[in-house]
Order: structure tokens, then C-alpha cells, then sequence
């Protein structure tokens, strides 16, 4: 019986000797950020910078001032950078919360660098494939230097990655993460991430950089790319201000969709981008005597902001032809899941094709309420 219970009691010993690469969670750093720049020296090709939050500075009982600490390294590949910071903590990098990569202005030119940091970053089993992606307009080391100037950071995800949460209620930029980045990069070979630079001591995010291929080839400004996010059906909500007769009214943006029709006349093809939305109208003119807006004026109203959209949704299309020659506008996309044959046609020469087809925008804008004044 004593040998019986002796088994067991060693038997048992082995079951709780515990995780034997346990780790402190006050024992890990867990970055807000990573920045890749290339090194505009001589040298080692980039730098990698580091951001990552002080814990004794969060918090009521606060014991220290500093609330983030940013650290770089110069180093040929990006992963060697990372383990060179790793060498000048006091404890290991945990990238599993990253919330936030951003690329430089130089490297996002560089395809090839693009290449190498979205192959090592979806490699990487400790990088969660939906971490955000940005680029600065200049260097990410800087931009991730100022960010604790401009805001006190008190939230453990960190600034930016806040600020591209996707329950922001804009279309003047468009949150990207490293899954959506890649499944367009593969289906039509662009995709656009947005911007971040300091106006003054503000951050702010604006706009997009369309990538071709991996490599950056333009900017869209906020407007832009709130035709691209209209035309995608992206938009959750936006404002619109449109001319009409002599004053400008503005037109809250509360739904939206977009649908895609191919034509084909004679080989030649004919993409209609049908956008309808609705939504509120904000601000039109108080004056001293009652103004009744009759159905005619509603109208009216309607084709004015109607007008203004086509206008700004036939430019970014112009731009994206002509000037990037890349579909940002997924009509890729659209013919390999809809219409597989013709894009079994066109999708070796899709590069070549895209600028020449045409793109037709047929915006309908629905007013559904006035607010409080009839």
C-alpha cells in the first residue's frame, strides 16, 4: 500500500512542476509600435525603431514622468534590428498586442524593402496578421519620436493604433491592416494604406498612399480618397458640403452602398460604378421668414450633392488611370469573383489594360431627413 502511494505521489510531482518557460507578464515589453526607415546613411540599410509604453507612468500611482520609450537600431535586415533592440532592454519584446507598424516614406519607394518586411512580418507567428499598417511622410523615427510630444498617452494600445481603430466614423482615411493589405496586393496587385504626419504639434492621419506591386507610386488626398472609399463601399459615414445656387449646404453621409456592372462593346470594356447614398441634410440658410423646402428644392439639393460626388469620383479615377496606373478601385477584384472568364482574358496584361477601360460613376444622393427645421 506504502509503495502504491509512493508511485502516485511521484507520479503527480511531474504534473505540477509547471510551465518551465514561463514568463512574468511585469517581465515582458509589449511595443505600441514598430518603425522601418532606411538608413539615409552609408552603411547598415535600416533602421528600426522601437516604441513601447514606461508601465511605472501609467496609472494614478504613477512613479515615473517618462510615458514611452523609443528605441532604434541599425542593422542590414529588419529582423537582425529587432534582436539588436532586444540586447538593450531590460526585458524580451512580446509582439503579440503590436497594434501598429509604420513604414517611412523612403522604404514604403523601395520595393524591394516592401517585399522583405511583409514576408518577415507574415512569417512571424507572434505578429497578429491584423496589426495596422501606416506610413509616415517622412521618417517613421520621427513620427513615432513626437507622438508622446503631441499626446499624453494614457491607453496601453498606444496613439496610433487608437486613432485607426475602425469604428472611426471617416472616409477621409482608411484603417489597413496586414491581412487586407496582402489579399489585395494578390487579387489586383493595390492597395492603399493611409498617411500620418505632424501639422504643427498635431498628429493627424490623412488621405492614402497607393502601393503597386509592393512599391509606393502616390498620394490621394482626403477627398480622393473619399471617392475611393465611395466607389469600394467603404464609406460608414461622411460629410459632404456641395455648391448650391449661392451658398454651400452640407449633407451628412448615414449609409452608402456601391454595386459594379461590366459592359463589354467589342472587346472594349465599360466598368458603372452605381453609388447610392442617404443621409441627413446638416446646414442650408436660416433666415428671418419661414422657407419651406418643397419637393423640388429637395431635389435639387439631391443633384447638387450628386454633382459634387461625380466630380470628385471622375478625378481619383483620372488620377488612378492615368497618373498611378493602378486599381485602387477593385474592378480586379470585382471581375475575378463575378466574371472569371474575362478575367481569365485580361488578368495576364491587367496592368496594361486598366488604364485604358472606362470607369463610370453614377452617383445618386438621397436626402431622408432635415433635422428639426422643415
Amino acid at each position: 500500500m506504502k509503495k502504491t502511494a509512493i508511485v502516485l505521489m511521484s507520479v503527480s510531482l511531474v504534473f505540477m512542476s509547471g510551465c518551465w518557460d514561463m514568463a512574468e507578464i511585469n517581465e515582458r515589453i509589449f511595443p505600441y509600435s514598430v518603425g522601418i526607415d532606411l538608413n539615409p546613411d552609408e552603411g547598415e540599410r535600416y533602421i528600426v525603431t522601437i516604441s513601447y509604453p514606461n508601465i511605472f507612468a501609467i496609472g494614478k500611482n504613477a512613479t515615473q514622468e517618462e510615458r514611452i520609450y523609443n528605441v532604434s537600431s541599425i542593422s542590414s535586415t529588419i529582423y537582425e534590428g529587432i534582436r539588436q533592440v532586444n540586447t538593450r532592454i531590460p526585458y524580451p519584446l512580446y509582439f503579440k498586442h503590436l497594434g501598429t507598424i509604420v513604414i517611412g516614406k523612403t522604404f514604403a519607394e523601395d520595393q524591394e524593402s516592401m517585399r522583405k518586411l511583409v514576408d518577415s512580418t507574415n512569417r512571424d507567428f507572434t505578429i497578429s496578421k491584423r496589426v495596422r499598417v501606416i506610413t509616415a511622410e517622412h521618417m517613421a523615427h520621427d513620427l513615432l519620436k513626437s507622438v508622446p510630444i503631441a499626446v499624453k498617452q494614457e491607453a496601453i494600445e498606444g496613439t496610433l493604433f487608437n486613432m485607426l481603430k475602425g469604428n472611426k466614423k471617416t472616409s477621409r482615411y482608411i484603417p489597413q491592416n496586414l491581412t487586407r493589405f496582402l489579399q489585395e496586393m494578390d487579387m489586383g496587385g493595390v492597395s492603399i494604406m493611409p498617411r500620418a504626419a505632424f501639422h504643427g504639434e498635431d498628429l493627424k492621419i490623412f488621405g492614402g498612399c497607393v502601393f503597386k506591386n509592393f512599391q509606393f507610386v502616390g498620394h490621394l488626398g482626403e477627398l480622393q480618397n473619399r471617392a475611393v472609399a465611395l466607389m469600394r463601399g467603404n464609406i460608414k459615414e461622411t460629410l459632404v458640403v456641395a455648391p448650391f445656387e449661392d451658398i454651400c449646404i452640407s449633407y451628412s453621409v448615414s449609409s452608402s452602398k456601391a454595386k459594379k456592372q461590366l459592359e463589354i462593346n467589342e472587346g472594349d470594356i465599360k466598368i458603372t460604378i452605381h453609388v447610392e447614398t442617404e443621409g441627413v441634410l446638416r446646414e442650408y440658410i436660416y433666415t428671418d421668414e419661414v422657407v419651406e423646402i418643397t419637393p423640388d428644392i429637395l431635389n435639387e439639393m439631391e443633384k447638387a450633392i450628386s454633382k459634387t460626388l461625380e466630380e470628385e469620383t471622375k478625378e481619383v479615377i483620372r488620377i488612378l488611370q492615368k497618373d498611378f496606373k493602378a486599381d485602387g478601385l477593385g474592378i480586379a477584384e470585382y471581375l475575378q469573383k463575378f466574371h472569371p472568364k474575362i478575367w481569365e482574358e485580361v488578368s495576364d496584361d491587367w496592368e496594361g489594360i486598366f488604364p485604358g477601360i472606362t470607369i463610370e460613376p453614377v452617383i445618386d444622393a438621397k436626402i431622408r431627413r432635415m433635422g428639426l427645421t422643415g
